[in-house]
């Protein structure tokens, strides 16, 4: 009878209930709060990412004289200060133009700083659907920026579940035409101006 009636008033009382629940949702709401963070910083690197790309794209749409190598390393060195969240985004610049009985896209030319190859013709044609439709003989320029991003916290859901922390790639692909002058030169030889080995 005792043991029935301690059982019975061990089954009603409450006293310590709100430090179980405490101890049971923490960790859930350290998860929740850990969890908007990453997504927040993360969507704050891929705006700048993007936005960095347009910022790279207009910048060379604007020339007016052939650039050169260097001129892409100081693209690259603005490129690593927009974007902040990777210290070796990568770059590739391409000149090129439509030739209408042919129905193809042309290489004018073509740097990169880090993404390891230039583009071709045939890379080109591979492209295709995703390249506007120019007019005969004009130029564009495609600029091609990849930089990472390394959440500080694996979450265990996507793209954040790896527990080594994988980095998350972040790429823009703009296309944008010759603001002031009909094509955008390279000069590979710019210590000698006058040889004309321009590339238009």
């Amino acid at each position: 009878m005792k043991l029935a009636r301690f059982a019975d008033t061990f089954r009603k009382d409450e006293d310590g209930s709100a430090s179980i629940e405490l101890v049971l949702v923490t960790p859930i709401i350290a998860w929740a709060l850990l969890s908007t963070l990453v997504y927040f910083d993360a969507f704050r690197a891929d705006t700048r990412s993007e936005r960095a790309g347009l910022t790279i794209a207009d910048m060379f749409s604007r020339e007016q004289t052939p650039v050169n190598a260097a001129y892409m390393d100081g693209a690259r060195a603005l490129l690593r200060t927009l974007v902040e969240s990777d210290p070796n985004p990568q770059l590739r610049v391409t000149s090129y133009s439509y030739d209408q009985p042919s129905d193809t896209y042309i290489v004018r030319w073509s740097q990169n700083r880090g993404m390891g190859m230039n583009l071709t013709t045939a890379d080109l044609a591979l492209m295709r659907g995703r390249l506007p439709i120019l007019a005969n003989g004009a130029t564009s320029l495609l600029i091609e920026t990849r930089a990472e991003y390394r959440a500080p916290f694996a979450l265990g859901i996507a793209p954040f579940t790896d527990n080594n922390l994988g980095a998350v790639e972040f790429t823009t692909f703009t296309v944008i035409a010759p603001r002031f002058a009909p094509s955008i030169c390279f000069d590979p030889t710019p210590a000698n101006p006058s040889n004309g080995d321009e590339l238009c």
